[in-house]
């Protein structure tokens, strides 16, 4: 593993150390081939250009325009840190065809879902080919002749059952539970249909334990987000972004939502499991709330349960419509509506929730 020995014995350190290095090469590759000079359109012509602590951006030194580099990238909008996109591209062009999820969680310390998630979304741009593929490739190369790629730790192989569960949820969202059959889930998790057969009895068994899972995953994003030392404005944008789909993971456990909703009425046990789910949402969004209310950061309109129990039902109203595909509600149409409509609620500027306006405008302002 190629890692700074000096970095090695200070975990945190490294990583933060990691991202600076990630953003510069972004920056470098995308926007600045000599590192200080880019292209500024509020001035229409080159400048220097410095880094911005606390963002993941650069500022004309002239007129103080911010560039985002990776806005004009696949990860735009991305919480994922952007040198754990990069240990993944690489880890993919290294197996191509090959690489698991269960890999790539292993090699990059995430978990599971997060993992599969970007594999995914990689394997989709290389596939396609094209400028975004290049310039994947190009990235991977630049960051592994730096020295910083981690993609030599064991793989982990994961559970069968847990495999089960997150082909099940790809499987049956995409092709819908009655079009699924059990060797399409076990050719997806790479395992045996008897397999299927020892963990479920049924079709439906496998749906309600792969809704489980993926809420149970949702669970454990919520309590991270709980136990991280994060600012009342930072937790707030974390939990937008985790209300409307915003990548293709996230659009296909919505549709697994729509899957269970349709068999509700006949299965109680799905009743029962959307009931959870959803408490549990509503709780983590009266924590985050809360949480703003006790620091003097947010000021809600109403009274602060009918504040969280308005921000359920319109983000969940929103996520639906645009899993849906209606034609007047694209994800980023409901980002806007939901961002504006929380920054309502909670009595504050849109401004000052979301100062680069990259939920407002899905990229940084006039366009940088």
């Amino acid at each position: 593993m190629n890692i700074p020995a000096e970095a090695s014995t200070d975990r945190p350190a490294q990583d933060a150390a990691r991202e600076e290095a990630a953003l510069a090469l972004f920056w470098a590759v995308v926007h600045a081939p000599d590192g200080a000079t880019s292209f500024c359109r509020r001035c229409a012509t080159r400048r220097r250009f410095h880094r911005i602590s606390r963002r993941r951006a650069y500022a004309c030194d002239s007129c103080g325009a911010h560039v985002y580099p990776a806005s004009a990238t696949p990860f735009a909008g991305s919480p994922v840190p952007l040198a754990a996109w990069l240990d993944a591209v690489v880890t993919v062009l290294e197996s191509p065809g090959k690489a698991r999820a269960n890999q790539v969680a292993r090699a990059l310390g995430v978990d599971y879902r997060r993992a599969w998630r970007m594999t995914r979304r990689i394997g989709e741009i290389l596939r396609a080919g094209g400028e975004e593929a290049e310039l994947l490739r190009r990235l991977a190369r630049r960051w592994t002749d730096q020295g910083h790629s981690r993609t030599d730790r064991t793989p982990d192989p994961g559970s069968p059952e847990d495999r089960i569960r997150v082909a099940a949820c790809r499987i049956m969202a995409e092709r819908g539970i009655e079009a699924t059959r059990i060797s399409d889930i076990a050719r997806e998790a790479g395992v045996s249909n008897a397999s299927i057969h020892y963990y479920f009895r049924s079709k439906d068994e496998a749906l309600l334990a792969a809704f489980r899972w993926a809420g149970d995953q949702l669970h454990a994003t919520l309590q991270r987000l709980r136990d991280e030392h994060l600012g009342t404005v930072e937790r707030v944008r974390r939990l937008l972004e985790l209300s409307i789909p915003s990548d293709q993971g996230t659009f296909e456990e919505y549709l697994l939502w729509l899957e269970v909703w349709g068999r509700v009425r006949r299965h109680p046990a799905f009743l029962d499991e959307c009931v959870r789910m959803s408490r549990r949402w509503a709780d983590a969004v009266l924590e985050v709330f809360g949480a703003g209310v006790e620091d003097g950061t947010l000021t809600p309109v109403a009274p602060l349960h009918e504040v969280c129990e308005r921000y359920v039902a319109i983000s969940e109203s929103l996520a639906l419509r645009a899993t849906l595909g209606y034609s007047d509600m694209s994800a980023p149409t409901a980002r806007r509506v939901l961002a504006r409509f929380t920054a309502e609620q909670l009595g504050v500027p849109v401004r000052r929730l979301f100062p680069d306006r990259t939920w407002l405008n899905g990229h940084s302002p006039d366009g940088e």
